[in-house]
């Protein structure tokens, strides 16, 4: 083999280097055409850290990236055993609002620790929202808060109420004019009154 033919070998690999380098910079989600890209994959390495104060950290961080490609990594967060990753996980679900998260999302209702209970509400309200005024929520979000706005716990009553209402769907208003009639929290009624008014606005 002569020096030209291992130059040329040599320019070949080299030039299709290159090109796979330039292809993957520009692919739609790469770092050149998806601004996420880079802090997407420096928070999803330190989502993997020894450190549970790092893993918090990330997990905050992805839903404020919105990256679709933390989901499935945050999903698996659900199951940290730091009950702060797990919150914040939860709660950038909520941000991404990618409905691959809606399943996984609902058990959370029914946590011990109402802080858990609350974060999973409000994930689940951002889940039910969308652009698009005339489409329909999942229904499993709209029971699944439904069932929530009788919990124990004051905050998270409030917050699944708060939700239905930014949703504005009009399966919540029995269930929603039942809790008027019975929760002694005059907070609560003026959560619900104000939940009413936006799901007739939304409805009109």
């Amino acid at each position: 083999m002569t020096r030209e033919t291992v130059d040329a070998g040599s320019s070949l690999s080299l030039q299709q280097k290159a090109r796979k380098f330039i292809s993957w910079l520009s692919r739609r989600d790469g770092p050149v055409r998806n601004w996420r890209y880079i802090p997407t994959h420096v928070l999803l390495r330190k989502l993997r850290s020894e450190s549970a104060e790092m893993r918090a950290y990330a997990a905050e961080g992805l839903g404020g990236v919105g990256d679709v490609h933390a989901v499935a990594p945050l999903i698996d967060a659900l199951t940290d055993n730091n009950s702060t990753v797990r919150r914040f996980a939860i709660s950038s679900l909520g941000k991404i609002r990618d409905a691959r998260a809606i399943d996984v999302l609902i058990p959370f209702l029914q946590d011990e620790e109402s802080d858990m209970r609350c974060a999973a509400v409000v994930a689940l309200g951002e889940l039910g929202l969308s652009e698009d005024r005339f489409s329909t929520p999942p229904v499993q979000v709209i029971e699944a808060l439904i069932s929530t706005i009788t919990d124990s716990d004051r905050a998270v009553c409030s917050a699944a109420v708060v939700a239905l209402g930014r949703i504005g769907s009009p399966q919540a208003i029995s269930a929603l004019k039942a809790l008027a009639e019975t929760t002694n929290s005059e907070w609560i009624r003026r959560y619900i009154s104000e939940a009413l008014h936006q799901i007739e606005e939304q409805n009109a």
